[in-house]
């Protein structure tokens, strides 16, 4: 019987690394690593020779127990999850393969290097920066340093290059595409709902199914393509990876409020806000990163502005990547929502960022330095500028309390939008915005509407419900500890918990809900015969990791006496088995895709035998002519399986795990061959 261990390596609550191990196969969920932590929100360690700080200033301590030589792939869920991507790229001795979506790609590229804009530099570099500054060696990782108060910034361990080298190591794959890293082991990824591109991934082996559920959202009031919940339904392994820290959610209408009603709520206080401000010609700062939520905002904001006859503001994003980030929900259309994919098919743009920029009122600027020199139409201003970005909050609301106190009565009645300011602030990190707006506050108000997407343990406790095939369920520890102890009782699995450094393992049961196939053919058949109900004599047959009812009678002899069915069924037992069988196997197998005409037994047990199965060609024992043709017999630890070639390629197992396995490998050595 399989196993899977998972190992955690990120002491961080929104960040994950899972070290997995599938017997022979080792890979890695996600690589996800703060670069910044805010106050008292410190890691949870469990080593009494190591404290929280020091896990913080050196990941490479949590790298260098893993040995990436074995590690043969990596699973990369979304954007937030592959800081420390580039490190494990180009300093370990890992070499496999990388999975991520196509947006997950593009847009990580951008978060990383605005968190090495960020961090190596402080937002103190000018326009022409690069990203080519040096940064610690790969035989130390700078520490980490004071930048605000309550704020600690970790240095990357990469450089701008080494990001690029990353990225062109990355598999792109679809949604739903299925991938074969190693011999045995398929995955795939479905829609997490909770960012462009953002992705739940399972990783099946040998009939066996476990899900990974990253960061993920039910919301479909956003931009992201929605959540798609076959994940759990298939899987019977689910381990989740990430879920609102319960500290974080205490507020009761997290859980009493439907998430799509909470979150419309929530970007309309802040639209209403903005929409007020903008009114009296006064002028607005949102602290967000420049994709994701942001955009939903811009789009309400701008809409309600055009709608109300207000004029349109000058809307300025103070990023080195926003001018990519905000272009690409436009570019990837096929990763959004029903409702903005359906604007693909109409002569308009799911966003309103190209036509707010065909007007001229869009504008991207890399740095304050940048900003500085550039010509800005004169207008009510709009700054987006990401939480990260310090010296850019710090610098604005200095500019305009200046410029409020400087203000007088005359601009005041003019309406010039100098006397008056307004902070937005969404983010969802209860701690960095805390610190936020401890900073802010003490001279200036601050708009604080925290936009939580993630799953909340209530969420998780009730998605579990569709997870109809789950035998084992993981769930973070600080997340095991909210739910309520009948949930085991309730559902049909065992709920562990696994936590920071410790190994949880698992046995991976044969699937004990295996789906009821009936023949379409049978049904179209019974429906010529006008009958709705009737007494089908069959087999069941298991292929492929289903079941499969196979008709014996025949229906135009369905009305006979039962004495001569009867006869007739045990005249030629053997090849009705046989004829019912076959369609299925070839079925299940997809072998009319091959040309069958030049294998033997011969060569089909050597081609089999050459990609590690024990394999043989013997006689066949039950066929009783002098001249016994041969067959090849298999034979793994899960059960044995038998390929007939002569009147038909047909193919028997044991069991559901050697059907799995002898099917992959059949297709296999017929696509080389």
């Amino acid at each position: 019987m399989p196993s899977i261990c998972v190992i955690p390596f990120s002491p961080f609550e929104r960040h994950h690394l899972l070290l997995c191990e599938l017997e022979d196969t080792m890979f890695v969920v996600d690589c996800g690593w703060p670069t910044e932590i805010y106050g008292d929100k410190q890691p949870v360690a469990n080593s009494k020779t190591q404290t929280a700080k020091s896990l913080f200033a050196n990941p490479r301590d949590a790298l260098s127990s893993i040995n990436w030589s074995r590690v043969d792939f990596i699973l990369v869920s979304n954007y937030e999850q592959m800081t420390l991507l580039p490190y494990i790229t180009e300093y370990t001795e890992f070499t496999g393969p990388i999975y991520a979506t196509e947006p997950t790609k593009a847009y990580g590229k951008c978060v990383l290097e605005e968190g090495l804009w960020v961090t190596d530099s402080g937002l103190q570099r000018s326009s022409s920066y690069t990203g080519s500054a040096s940064v610690a060696s790969t035989s130390t990782l700078a520490g980490d340093r004071p930048s605000e108060e309550g704020q600690t910034t970790h240095t990357m361990p990469y450089t701008q290059q080494d990001i690029i080298a990353a990225m062109e190591k990355i598999n792109d794959v679809r949604l739903n595409e299925i991938v074969a890293p190693v011999p045995f082991v398929q995955v795939y990824a479905r829609s997490s709902g909770y960012c462009i591109g953002g992705a739940n991934w399972t990783v099946a082996y040998k009939g066996h199914r476990t899900a990974f559920i990253s960061t993920s959202a039910f919301a479909t009031c956003l931009h992201p393509q929605e959540w798609d919940g076959s994940v759990l339904s298939e899987a019977q392994a689910i381990v989740f990876c990430d879920a609102v820290d319960p500290a974080e959610s205490e507020d009761s209408e997290i859980n009493t409020v439907p998430q799509n009603v909470q979150i419309s709520q929530r970007i309309n206080q802040l639209c209403s806000t903005a929409i007020s401000t903008l009114k009296q010609r006064s002028r607005v700062l949102l602290i967000g990163e420049p994709y994701g939520v942001t955009q939903d905002i811009l789009q309400v904001i701008a809409e309600n502005a055009m709608s109300m006859n207000l004029p349109l503001p000058q809307f300025i994003f103070i990023s080195p990547v926003a001018e990519h980030t905000v272009q690409y929900g436009n570019i990837m259309g096929e990763w959004l929502c029903a409702a903005k994919q359906a604007m693909l098919y109409l002569p308009e743009y799911p966003f309103v960022d190209k036509d707010l920029r065909q007007k001229g009122h869009l504008h991207f600027v890399r740095s304050l330095s940048e900003l500085a020199i550039r010509s800005i139409p004169q207008g009510i201003w709009f700054v987006i500028a990401s939480p990260r970005d310090t010296a850019t909050i710090n610098h604005f609301i200095r500019q305009w309390q200046q410029d409020a106190k400087q203000c007088g009565g005359a601009d005041m009645a003019a309406g010039t939008g100098a006397s008056k300011f307004s902070v937005l602030l969404y983010d969802d990190d209860v701690a960095r915005a805390q610190s936020i707006v401890n900073r802010i506050s003490a001279t200036n108000e601050v708009t604080y509407v925290p936009v939580s997407q993630r799953l909340t343990h209530h969420a998780i406790e009730q998605c579990l419900a569709g997870a109809t095939r789950a035998q084992h369920v993981l769930v973070p520890s600080h997340i095991y500890s909210r739910l309520p102890p009948s949930i085991s009782n309730n559902l049909d699995f065992k709920l562990l918990e696994y936590s920071y450094l410790q190994a949880t393992e698992i046995d991976l049961d044969t699937d004990r809900h295996l789906p009821l196939n009936i023949q379409k053919e049978m049904t179209q058949q019974l429906k010529r015969t006008g009958k709705q109900h009737a007494v089908v004599s069959g087999q069941l047959l298991l292929a492929a990791g289903e079941i499969r009812l196979e008709r014996i009678d025949d229906s135009s002899t369905a009305d006979s006496s039962s004495q001569d069915a009867e006869t007739k069924a045990k005249s030629k037992p053997d090849t009705q088995v046989a004829e019912a069988v076959r369609p299925s196997i070839r079925m299940a197998a997809n072998l009319d895709n091959y040309d069958l005409s030049a294998w033997t037994p011969e060569r089909l047990a050597s081609e089999l035998g050459d990609i590690g199965l024990n394999a043989a060609a013997v006689d066949d024992t039950t066929d009783a002519s002098s001249n016994k043709k041969k067959l090849v017999r298999i034979t793994i630890p899960s059960g044995t399986a038998t390929i007939r070639m002569h009147g038909g390629w047909t193919v028997d197992c044991t069991s559901v795990n050697t059907q799995w396995v002898v099917l992959d490998s059949l297709r296999q050595v017929l696509k080389a061959g």
